[in-house]
């Protein structure tokens, strides 16, 4: 078996010309370097509403299908009135349409 050493990298002598792709790799890691992204907590429908929920999904009327489905910014689809079935969330059965409710609004344009 042939020992096949990778040749050192000596001064004067001229380097390989890196491949673009790991140039740009090592350009946007230096870059980055540090950055860390915050984690940013998104208001939920219960929170927003502080319908009483407690801490394991549970309302004075029952169990809260948003927050067993882990659907607290998305509501509508799983307790609302678009979830294709009777809405059981309090807030959306006295509404026409979750469409019409202040949380779906500001979620959908961002606001919280």
């Amino acid at each position: 078996m042939i020992d096949k050493k990778i040749p050192e990298h000596r001064p004067g002598q001229k380097k390989k010309p890196t491949c673009p792709a790991t140039m740009a790799f090592e350009a946007f890691a230096k870059a980055f370097e540090g950055f860390e992204q915050a984690k940013v907590e998104r208001t939920k429908c219960w929170e927003f509403f502080n319908c009483g929920l407690d801490k394991v999904g549970l309302h004075k009327t029952g169990q809260c299908s948003a927050f067993t489905k882990s659907a607290g910014r998305r509501c509508w689809l799983v307790a609302g009135t678009l979830s294709g079935t009777q809405p059981e969330c309090e807030i959306a059965q006295s509404l026409k349409s979750c469409k019409d409710c202040d949380f779906y609004q500001k979620v959908k344009k961002g606001e919280i």
